[in-house]
């Protein structure tokens, strides 16, 4: 958990307020604690995109300073403008580091499929992000998943991601597929069959000189 950020404390809510907060170059936010009330704060909005730029996923574990003090929270949500993708608004969620949180992990499929190598198979990511549970100190930024082994009818599943169980547990269930290698579909299979019936012959000299 290295990443930390600088928040203030606001009292001015509503849309004018946080356009104009937005001008000034902050993002407007929310902490969550559970059985206390929510505080709305300002974050630097340079610092946190950089941040965020430099991280695989948006779920991720920050140390905050609010008022003088250090605060650990949870990157629950952010909401990004439709238009420029700029940042918000975001949501934080106040945790203790010796419970337990489940969050959504982003899975990345790394390696070449035997199956599309070898076999001219067709790789589908299956699923992009798993449940799991761990200790706040322990949240993934991603899960790297090896595809290499899978040949062509093949699929791999929750179960086979390979994790620590001393320190995470599952929660997606084990016989979602994750990613697979399936047979070219009938398509695309056509449009390939007629690009190369389609093609146009290629003379060259010599064979020009034994056409005539």
């Amino acid at each position: 958990m290295d990443a930390k950020l600088i928040v203030t404390s606001r009292d001015l809510t509503g849309s004018p307020n946080a356009r104009r907060m937005r001008r000034a170059g902050f993002i407007p936010g929310v902490i969550y604690s559970d059985g206390g009330k929510a505080r709305e704060v300002s974050l630097p909005k340079h610092a946190f995109e950089q941040m965020l730029h430099h991280h695989a996923g948006e779920q991720m574990m920050l140390t905050i300073e609010l008022d003088g003090k250090e605060v650990s929270v949870l990157l629950k949500e952010v909401q990004h403008d439709v238009m420029t993708g700029g940042t918000e608004h975001v949501d934080l969620q106040e945790v203790a580091m010796n419970k337990k949180l489940r969050v959504s992990i982003a899975v990345e499929l790394v390696g070449d499929a035997s199956g599309v190598k070898n076999q001219g198979g067709v790789l589908d990511h299956l699923l992009h992000h798993v449940e799991i549970e761990c200790l706040p100190g322990d949240i993934l930024e991603k899960i790297e998943v090896d595809v290499s082994d899978l040949k062509l009818g093949d699929m791999l599943t929750a179960k086979d991601i390979p994790l620590d169980a001393s320190k995470y547990e599952m929660v997606t269930a084990g016989d979602v597929g994750v990613a697979s290698v399936s047979a070219p579909r009938v398509g695309e299979a056509l449009e390939e069959g007629a690009e190369e019936a389609t093609a146009p012959e290629v003379i060259n000299e010599k064979n020009a000189e034994e056409a005539e």
